[in-house]
């Protein structure tokens, strides 16, 4: 009597086993949705041109000459005088870019040694550019990126200087002095700090 008791007990306990294991075991019916995606890490163009005149800079260096433009005064192609004036024509196209920048265009003049010349921001020379330690800041400012398509244009205007001394200038054309004059041009991206409005 007491196998018989044992063994429906241990029957049953199979069959209990058997029973939870499919449960558990068991795969259900259910729903699901997946999505993978693929982000592209596309790094903005950045397309800034510059020119002196109508020739575009390549590399980091260009040269250039002063040239006399008045017609009353002539002298050889590429040589001033007294009576001598001008223009250094200057721009910047960020046509291209995706992002904005910041420029600065800068003219040291230190290295004139004497040839009097006066720079003005103005062609009718109203508004002088006085050299601080040498140098002048001829033109700066922020472009945003709406308006890196239009070009920006600086233009350096120059004359020989009208008060020089007769003597001081004779002497200059008589041992064929020159000086130069160094143009730098620098164009950054525009990121804005904290506090500054945005463009």
């Amino acid at each position: 009597m007491k196998k018989s008791i044992f063994g429906k007990i241990g029957a049953a306990a199979v069959v209990l086993t058997l029973v939870t294991g499919s449960l558990v075991g068991g795969t259900f019916a259910k729903y699901t949705s997946t999505a993978i995606g693929t982000g592209t890490a596309q790094v903005a163009a950045w397309k800034i041109a510059m020119k002196e005149g109508t020739n575009p800079i390549a590399g980091d260096a260009f040269s250039f000459n002063l040239i006399n433009m008045n017609d009353k005064a002539a002298t050889t192609d590429g040589k001033i005088a007294p009576g001598s004036f001008g223009e250094i024509k200057l721009s910047i196209d960020g046509t291209g870019s995706d992002v904005g920048y910041s420029y600065k265009i800068e003219a040291d003049t230190s290295a004139l040694t004497g040839v009097p010349i006066k720079f003005y921001s103005d062609a009718e020379k109203k508004t002088e550019l006085t050299p601080v330690s040498g140098k002048i800041t001829v033109s700066s400012a922020d472009v945003a990126l709406d308006a890196v398509g239009t070009p920006v244009a600086a233009d350096i205007y120059w004359e020989w200087n009208k008060d020089s001394i007769d003597t001081a200038d004779t002497t200059l054309g008589v041992n064929g002095s020159s000086g130069t004059i160094t143009v730098t041009m620098t164009a950054d991206q525009l990121i804005k700090t904290e506090g500054t409005p945005a463009s």
